[in-house]
């Protein structure tokens, strides 16, 4: 198939990049800017500069595919998210650009897309499991933009096609969010939301980048994309493992927590989420866990 990846130069979008070239599909990577090309075929694939907020630009750039993949984010890391508007670049391309993909895919033929999500629009459900029928909470002007890609996706899959929305558990892997965390880690320095007690679902770069080639075959709906949930303790003794600082990782004081914005409290939710749905759908299996050691530098 001819397959179009919007987000094509990010951690998600390499993986997704480099797993269906490996499965011999004829792969267009979307780059924004031109110092990106060489990363998009560096993968493998066709790299071609187009304004991802353009829906007439991706018309034409996505003409003549079968599936469009879109990956596009860009969460700031670390302390630096708490910073004014450090979330505004990761809200427009969910607020706009997701919108002028699903638009461009639908006005250039395209039969499917496949749309990147978060598990974390999941209300806080202590150690109760989380399937894909649980209600969301994004009533948190937080979500609008979430919300806003999300409907967009939905509305795509009309009049023949179809709309596969993947909500990924926190990633972790060789991504910076993580790397900044464990550089924290080994310095002492407190790195976690939440409880201990609490539940966190994870996906290594890697297997994300797999579940969009395994998405190819899943029918329209919505689907969970994670490992097996741990608790909080469990990531903390992970991270202190796999960063070799000779201790766990710390958690933020409550005090800390309890004043955070609301794009931030929201990753303080416990979500025990159940992938067994895509599982069934596509066969698709994580193979790297948090406690195989070297999963950062894979």
């Amino acid at each position: 198939m001819r397959i179009a990846v919007t987000g094509a130069t990010g951690v998600l979008g390499q993986q997704a990049v480099e797993a269906l070239v490996a499965a011999g599909h004829e792969v267009t990577g979307v780059t924004r800017r031109e110092r990106g090309l060489p990363i998009v075929e560096g993968r493998g694939a066709h790299g071609v500069i187009a304004d991802v907020f353009s829906a007439s630009d991706l018309e034409r750039t996505f003409r003549g595919h079968d599936v469009v993949i879109n990956t596009l984010a860009k969460i700031p890391t670390g302390m630096g998210a708490l910073r004014p508007f450090a979330w505004r670049e990761d809200d427009r391309l969910h607020l706009e650009a997701s919108a002028a993909i699903a638009t461009a895919a639908a006005r250039a033929g395209v039969g499917k897309l496949i749309q990147e999500s978060s598990m974390f629009m999941y209300p806080d459900n202590g150690s109760k499991w989380i399937s894909e029928d649980h209600p969301l909470a994004v009533k948190n002007q937080a979500f609008k933009p979430r919300v806003r890609e999300m409907r967009a996706a939905v509305d795509f899959a009309e009049n023949g096609r179809s709309a596969v929305i993947l909500r990924l558990g926190q990633l972790y892997g060789r991504d910076p969010g993580t790397t900044y965390a464990l550089r924290k880690t080994r310095e002492g320095e407190a790195v976690l939301l939440g409880k201990p007690s609490d539940y966190l679902t994870l996906v290594h770069h890697i297997d994300a980048g797999r579940a969009f080639l395994a998405a190819l075959g899943a029918r329209s709906g919505f689907y969970n994309v994670g490992g097996e949930p741990i608790t909080r303790a469990r990531w903390a003794k992970d991270l202190g493992r796999e960063a070799r600082a000779g201790m766990d990782a710390k958690f933020f004081p409550a005090a800390t927590q309890a004043v955070l914005p609301a794009k931030m409290d929201v990753q303080r939710r416990s979500l025990r989420v159940s992938s067994i749905r895509f599982m069934r759908e596509t066969g698709w299996r994580p193979t790297i866990g948090p406690s195989s050691l070297g999963w950062s530098r894979i």
